[in-house]
């Protein structure tokens, strides 16, 4: 049976993620930027979701600075977990994925877990209706743009 079929139409990636409490990191970042509403329409997409602990992980003062000063690279930072199309986690080779940030990641399969980049899978294939999310065990940071130094 079709898991979609279940889920309520308003079961949206960003409302999932607004009624789960790992994710309040996340989407205030992602209300901070443009892609909040994106999760909220547009189908399907896959987003890659680190949880608050992955935010508590990056170096002191990484998030304020974003949220506050610099919207613009927490854009391309949150786009950096989010790809158009439904991709299951569960792969048997290896997977390129163009994210929306425009830069390609690989979607490996391991012994332990998935992994995306750096990042592992903790959680998966939680079925949204314009979408899927899964869970991840830190920000994916994307290149430095051409005028940043690395």
């Amino acid at each position: 049976p079709d898991v979609r079929s279940s889920i309520p139409d308003s079961m949206t990636i960003s409302r999932m993620l607004a009624t789960d409490n790992r994710f309040s990191t996340l989407r205030a970042a992602l209300d901070s930027t443009t892609l909040a509403a994106r999760l909220d329409n547009d189908g399907p997409l896959t987003l890659f979701a680190p949880p608050n602990n992955a935010f508590d992980a990056l170096p002191p003062g990484t998030v304020e600075r974003l949220l506050a000063d610099d919207t613009d690279r927490l854009r391309v930072v949150l786009a950096h977990h989010l790809v158009t199309g439904r991709v299951p986690a569960d792969v048997s080779a290896d997977t390129q994925l163009i994210m929306e940030s425009g830069d390609t990641l690989t979607l490996r399969s391991t012994a332990d877990a998935p992994r995306l980049g750096e990042a592992r899978v903790v959680d998966r294939n939680i079925e949204a209706a314009n979408g899927v999310i899964h869970v991840i065990d830190r920000v994916l940071a994307p290149p430095p743009s051409p005028d940043e130094t690395p």
